[in-house]
């Protein structure tokens, strides 16, 4: 794949054939991506409790519903647009956030906060996996953030470095983490393979004041690998 500084937003688009067959593959390897998730989801489950409480339960059909969500927006987008090998990061994270807060009736509960210090433009393969990032470090956040139950704001940021490299780094308000939540839970392990499965560097800051995901690119990108989440 090409350099993200070096994505076109204007190429001419491709005859329509190939057009329906590159939405098709996507579209499969969305599905495939969305099946392994659900599945260390389901490995999550053979490891906790006997029984599930009727708020366990609510809270993981959330997530799964954020993961859906998180899919179809960018192939809204990428739909209304279908010639496009590249999308500005912020018109799709605003437009994601919005939804996830629609769709999940979160109104009250989650509110978001973007700061672009950048043109941020990435492929569709690497907003894909951004995307499902951000829906798991947001249920994470409902699940953790705020034990008392207040609302929790989440501060997206994205900046280009010297490098050229592209950050993005989400930001509760909330409590801080603990080791032990750290260190075990499927939102964890799903964020770590999803920044892996992007080659990115991920870097977790915890304090008493929120939890922070820095999430930094790299330069360039061949290819995208399959995610691979089961015992991450």
């Amino acid at each position: 794949m090409s350099s993200i500084n070096l994505v076109s937003e204007t190429q001419a688009p491709a005859p329509t054939g190939d057009l329906l067959r590159e939405a098709n593959h996507r579209i499969s390897n969305h599905l495939a991506l969305l099946t392994a998730m659900v599945r260390a989801q389901m490995k999550g489950i053979d490891k906790g409790p006997e029984i599930l409480s009727r708020t366990a339960a609510k809270e993981m059909l959330v997530a799964t519903t954020g993961k859906l969500v998180s899919v179809s927006r960018l192939h809204h987008r990428l739909s209304e647009q279908s010639h496009l090998v590249s999308i500005f990061l912020s018109e799709y994270l605003v437009d994601l956030c919005a939804s996830l807060v629609s769709s999940l009736d979160l109104s009250e509960r989650v509110y978001f906060v973007h700061k672009w210090m950048a043109d941020c433009r990435l492929l569709p393969e690497q907003a894909q996996y951004l995307g499902l990032l951000i829906n798991e470090i947001m249920i994470n956040a409902l699940k953790h953030a705020h034990p008392t139950g207040l609302p929790v704001q989440l501060e997206i940021r994205c900046e280009r470095c010297a490098n050229g490299r592209v950050t993005i780094a989400i930001a509760d308000d909330g409590v801080g983490l603990s080791e032990e939540e750290n260190a075990s839970g499927v939102g964890f392990r799903l964020i770590r393979a999803l920044a892996k499965s992007l080659d990115a560097e991920l870097r977790i800051e915890s304090d008493s004041l929120g939890l922070t995901h820095i999430i930094t690119l790299p330069a360039s990108v061949d290819a995208v690998k399959c995610l691979s989440v089961v015992g991450s």
